[in-house]
């Protein structure tokens, strides 16, 4: 097959580069042929060129709404279609859905649009979530098939006539196994926190910050890894709450996985989610997740028994559960190891790349029929 990515952000590594680059990855190790475009330059753009993946950048593809700048993307990306000629293009994030759905109007290649949790997602600004759902409810009628993450995202399309059961597919996200065993009995003298999250709207760092603040214990430490535009916000709330010295903003980071093998507790509050891969690559390292009950989160973290589940920007919850975790170590091992048992079970790679697989084959032989 030649398949076509498009995405909009490649200078952060968060869910849906990281689902990209590995599905790019295990195709080009299938003989398929890939090609990205991508708004910028980037991590994720180092690594497929790695892989001698061909990439093509163009800056006016931006995340914000732009008629000018749509629009001449979207003819960039239609010259490319007609250039590469791909079997398929997969969309990934909601604004390369939109601007290559765009581009490849009348052209009759398959479009698949993979949703990373809908831009109208419960906890989105109500005047966003109205636009974004007028917007989807459009383009879902020039798409032929649409991937969600997780059930809820399929039901919340559902809900609000964006998009029919049969027109989406359920695929969780999956990450790779590693070889080595998870760390699932760690026990450091100091307990090690860690988040994986950009500072941005959609996450929840200032509930996180202020529920740490209020606990009597002080045998913890925070790694905070990541960037976005809230980012200096919440370095000086941690300094007004007094906890900035136990708190390390280590920006963005590709050793994520040996940060979380020398944590003990992985936490991911947010005001909205799909189906978080940092969570799967924290059960994966055998921690215990504490995260905000929104959008697919639940269908990773079993509340009670492999982590936390909390309501969103309930603060005293996300304290109550961080003084169970931190003063407990054989409860954390416990959640840990049967976080990683559901994780191996459920939530690998191959399993979410076959289906992904199978359905790009669908939608090319659907197409074939048409």
């Amino acid at each position: 097959m030649k398949i076509l990515y498009i995405i909009t952000r490649a200078n952060e590594i968060g869910g849906a580069q990281t689902h990209l680059r590995d599905m790019t990855s295990a195709l080009v190790n299938d003989d398929h042929h890939v090609e990205l475009i991508v708004g910028e330059q980037g991590a994720l753009v180092d690594e497929l060129s790695a892989m001698n993946v061909k990439v093509h950048v163009i800056p006016e593809l931006v995340r914000e709404i732009s008629p000018y700048k749509d629009i001449k993307s979207a003819l960039i990306i239609r010259k490319i279609i007609k250039e590469f000629s791909p079997d398929v293009i997969a969309l990934h994030s909601s604004k390369a859905g939109i601007v290559g759905r765009l581009a490849s109007l009348f052209l009759n290649v398959p479009v698949v649009f993979t949703v990373h949790g809908w831009s109208f997602a419960n906890g989105v600004n109500n005047n966003k979530r109205r636009f974004y759902i007028l917007i989807e409810r459009l383009f879902s009628k020039i798409t032929d098939e649409i991937i969600t993450v997780s059930a809820q995202d399929k039901k919340l399309a559902i809900e609000h006539n964006v998009a029919s059961d049969s027109q989406q597919t359920v695929i969780h996200n999956g990450v790779p196994l590693k070889n080595h065993a998870p760390h699932v009995y760690r026990n450091n003298a100091v307990v090690k926190l860690i988040s994986v999250a950009r500072f941005s709207e959609q996450k929840d760092h200032e509930s996180l910050l202020k529920a740490l603040s209020l606990l009597e214990t002080k045998n913890w430490t925070l790694t905070l890894v990541g960037k976005g535009p809230r980012l200096d916000e919440m370095k000086q709330l941690s300094r007004d709450l007094g906890i900035s010295e136990k708190i390390i903003f280590t920006g963005e980071r590709l050793d994520v996985d040996f940060l979380l093998a020398d944590s003990d507790i992985f936490l991911l509050i947010s005001n909205w989610e799909g189906f978080p891969i940092s969570i799967l690559e924290a059960m994966r390292e055998g921690l215990p997740v504490l995260a905000s009950d929104v959008g697919g989160v639940s269908e990773s973290v079993i509340d009670g028994q492999t982590g936390y589940l909390v309501p969103r920007a309930d603060v005293n919850a996300i304290k109550n559960g961080l003084n169970n975790l931190i003063n407990d170590s054989s409860l954390r091992a416990k959640f840990g190891k049967s976080g990683n048992d559901f994780f191996q079970e459920n939530f690998s790679f191959n399993a979410m790349y076959k289906k992904t697989v199978e359905l790009y084959r669908k939608a090319i032989k659907q197409k074939q029929i048409k």
